[in-house]
């Protein structure tokens, strides 16, 4: 069994220097074959082929995933792989190779799972905290880098300006001008010439009685020598 895995292993890893000719990394193929053994049960042998992908420089955040949990079904506990974890979320959140890490890890189930996932979880706040950070930093740095603008008058803070319905307002004179009195408003008796009667306007409490031979019922005509009647 041990001559048969290093004949494979040898085999894939030799394989490196046609490597730009082939639509698969050769590492990822080592990989593949880890990830069968691990869920065939053989775990040391998964472990020992995730081992040698390691060694070989490889930057993909599953294989440190699945060495953990090798490393943690041996020793009975996550402890153990801890650390991979750990590494495996470095490398996931730097990006050097985009995987599907969810896929990988569907089957994995447990306190395993739960602790890849708290790891992660961690990993990626972190990463965006860092970001944050530098980006207010830079905004700081181009705010004392970046030349004075001269001050404008739309800048200015507006000036209050009163008004004259505003008798409180600031600076108002209510004291301009001179007073002017209004004029006598009494009617005045127009001329005597406006009078379409040609009357001359009397006095109400002096007005005189028309004369009395004006007055057809007032007394009988005196006598004349012109009555007819002879009377």
């Amino acid at each position: 069994m041990r001559l048969r895995l290093t004949s494979l292993t040898f085999s894939v890893l030799a394989s490196f220097a046609s490597a730009p000719l082939l639509a698969q990394d050769p590492l990822d193929e080592v990989y593949g074959h880890a990830v069968h053994s691990y869920f065939r049960g053989d775990v040391p042998q998964a472990q020992t082929l995730l081992d040698q992908v390691i060694e070989a420089g490889s930057v993909d955040p599953r294989v440190h995933y699945f060495r953990g949990l090798c490393l943690s079904v041996q020793s009975g506990g996550t402890d153990a792989g801890k650390a991979d974890f750990q590494r495996g979320a470095e490398l996931e959140i730097e990006g050097k190779k985009v995987v599907n890490v969810g896929k990988a890890l569907e089957r994995i189930q447990g306190a395993a799972r739960c602790e890849i996932e708290e790891i992660r979880r961690k990993y990626r706040l972190d990463a965006r905290d860092k970001y944050m950070q530098m980006q207010r930093l830079r905004y700081e740095e181009a705010q004392r880098t970046a030349p004075a603008l001269p001050a404008r008058d739309a800048d200015a803070p507006p000036s209050l300006v009163p008004t004259p319905k505003d008798p409180f307002a600031p600076g108002l004179d209510l004291n301009k001008g001179t007073p002017v009195p209004m004029p006598d408003s009494k009617p005045t008796t127009p001329p005597a010439d406006n009078n379409p009667f040609g009357d001359a306007p009397s006095d109400p409490g002096t007005t005189t009685p028309p004369p009395a031979t004006d007055d057809p019922f007032g007394g009988p005509p005196p006598a004349s020598d012109d009555d007819p009647f002879g009377n």
